[in-house]
């Protein structure tokens, strides 16, 4: 008993001893002043910040979140169009390189080129078509069945997209060119006339009369009136230069040249008879105005090329 009242005493002392070394410490020790309304005003700024942070990241999510709600929309819409109708639209590439996707709800849509102007026409297939001046291409917006088949006249360059189950067929004036996947050239601007270059691959034509020419690479087929005319070994990049803006002259008369202009611009180019078996050499650049194309003609040849004065679209050129 008389132990628990001396461990008593003893803790009493030993506070009462801790009390005072603690009032001496703080008596001796200078404080700092803290600016109270300070702490506060920081402590305001601090809780604001935290909140706005957590706001903006709240709104980041939501935005987020709304993209890919929209995007997923999108996603679905074009999944379930492309289900419902098929293999993809096919586009059309300007000159100037813009694209219009083809949507045309006809069965078959049709393609004309300006004069003096090319377009690129991407078939739903994945097929290349390249259309030359005054151009027309019949095709469809997709490719239904055993055999894919456009319509082409005028001057057409294809790079034909491989489907070994579905040949390819390109149908003309009197005559069908058959692909299963190769590029070759066609010229058909003169009705009842037409040429075929294989650049590469093998392809087969069919004429009018059922006449098949199974072509090899470098190989031209001309066809008159729905008959072979003639099977020739020539250099394709003749035939494929206007795909990029140019025309070879090799060993052509100005005659010749003057006559792919016309139809290239849809213009009547006269030529002096003295200058008609001209020959010609190297390449020559298309471009917008044939009033250019002409002057570098001139800049060649001593000649001059004027426009005809009742007629704007008539050129003649003369010896000087």
């Amino acid at each position: 008993m008389n132990s628990n009242n001396d461990i008593e005493n003893t803790r009493k002392v030993s506070a009462r001893k801790w009390d005072e070394l603690l009032d001496r410490y703080f008596s001796s020790v200078i404080l700092p002043k803290v600016d109270t309304e300070r702490v506060m005003t920081l402590t305001r700024l601090k809780i604001l910040h935290e909140r706005m942070s957590r706001s903006r990241r709240m709104w980041r999510m939501i935005s987020l979140c709304s993209v890919a709600a929209c995007l997923a929309i999108v996603v679905a819409m074009t999944v379930a169009y492309r289900e419902e109708n098929g293999a993809a639209a096919s586009s059309v590439i300007l000159a100037d390189g813009t694209t219009s996707d083809d949507t045309g709800l006809d069965d078959y849509n049709e393609l004309n080129v300006p004069a003096g102007q090319r377009m690129t026409l991407m078939l739903a297939d994945g097929t290349r078509l390249m259309a030359n001046s005054r151009s027309q291409v019949r095709y469809p917006s997709r490719f239904d069945g055993d055999t894919r088949r456009i319509w082409a006249s005028g001057e057409v360059y294809l790079e034909v997209a491989k489907d070994a189950d579905r040949p390819f067929v390109m149908s003309g004036d009197g005559f069908d060119v058959t692909v299963l996947g190769t590029t070759f050239c066609v010229s058909s601007y003169h009705p009842g006339k037409a040429s075929i270059v294989l650049v590469e691959g093998s392809v087969a034509v069919t004429t009018d009369t059922d006449e098949c020419i199974r072509m090899r690479p470098s190989q031209k087929v001309d066809i008159a009136e729905g008959s072979v005319d003639g099977i020739s070994v020539v250099d394709t990049s003749f035939y494929t230069c206007w795909t990029k803006g140019a025309i070879m002259l090799k060993d052509q008369t100005l005659g010749q040249v003057a006559e792919r202009l016309s139809i290239y611009y849809d213009v009547d180019i006269e030529t002096d008879p003295t200058l008609y078996n001209r020959r010609l050499y190297g390449h020559l650049d298309l471009k917008e105005d044939i009033g250019e194309v002409l002057s570098v003609l001139c800049s060649t040849i001593s000649m001059d090329a004027d426009k005809a004065s009742d007629d704007s679209r008539r050129y003649r050129l003369t010896a000087r």
